[in-house]
């Protein structure tokens, strides 16, 4: 059963502002300010070459979990669009990247870590992720994110073929919400095939064109039926937030105002899932 105090939100919650990018560690205070207990911590920042993200800044991050009283329940690790046909150096650059994160979230004792598959076959991903996972610490889960193109790995068959071949007890499924819209697939339908293998999500909205990355209800998936497949399949993990573009252009002085709307959407997500009334 979904309970409310599993939302969840991605620090990339703020990531994107007028004039350049935020960081997370200017980020969480205010996402925390919204009411936010439960982090998701994108390491995707590591792609900015702008931003250091380095042992000193995980230091930071600590900080403001004890300070603050936060929960970091699960990360994302950078990626590149199209690894198989990356030049080496590039593959290199972004598989130092990838072990760098898996280190610091460990450090942060960070539950579930989130991982986009590569661009290929099954099989391709397949020997991926058996390599991947010998740098993977063992006090992690590793999720395995559903994409939104039909040249990439998006629906629940494949991934559970992946993780099935892979033998690893910890490893599992990212449900991306606005992927699975994008991909055209029934939502409610993939949850349930998902089963077991669902441990964490991405919660975002678009109207099946672009990856919008919008807050519910300002898309057209059907939450009503998200919410029912959810409670069906008895999942019990968190509802993480990865919304980035709807607060990308939103003046300061009303920043507060929808950031606290977010949570309430959430919020009210999982009041319906427990009373089993309609929206």
């Amino acid at each position: 059963m979904l309970s409310i105090d599993k939302i969840s939100t991605s620090t990339n919650l703020l990531c994107f502002k007028r004039g350049g990018r935020k960081e997370m560690v200017s980020s969480i205070p205010l996402i925390a300010s919204y009411g936010y207990k439960n982090i998701d911590i994108n390491f995707c920042e590591m792609l900015n070459p702008t931003h250091r993200v380095d042992n000193a800044y995980i230091g930071q991050l600590k900080s403001l979990k004890k300070s603050l009283g936060l929960n970091y329940n699960q990360s994302h690790v950078p990626y590149i669009p199209d690894y198989l046909n990356a030049d080496q150096n590039e593959r290199n650059r972004i598989d130092d990247l990838i072990k760098r994160a898996f280190e610091y979230s460990e450090k942060l004792n960070i539950d579930t870590v989130v991982i986009h598959p590569i661009k290929g076959s099954i099989e391709d991903n397949i020997n991926y992720f058996e390599r991947v996972l010998k740098d993977f610490p063992s006090s992690c889960r590793l999720a395995i994110e559903n994409m939104e193109r039909y040249d990439e790995i998006g629906r629940a068959t494949e991934l559970i073929q992946i993780i099935d071949s892979l033998n690893n007890s910890n490893v599992g499924i990212c449900l991306d919400t606005g992927h699975a819209h994008m991909y055209g697939l029934d939502i409610p339908s993939e949850i349930k095939a998902m089963g077991k293998y669902l441990i964490g999500t991405h919660i975002a909205d678009n109207h099946q064109k672009y990856d919008e990355h919008f807050m519910p209800f300002f898309g057209s998936i059907n939450w009503e039926e998200v919410i029912k497949a959810l409670n069906e399949i008895d999942y019990n993990g968190y509802l993480t937030y990865e919304i980035m573009f709807f607060f990308k252009y939103l003046p300061e002085d009303i920043q507060e105002d929808v950031g606290r709307l977010s949570y309430k959407i959430l919020t009210k997500l999982i009041s319906f899932s427990q009373t089993n009334n309609s929206f």
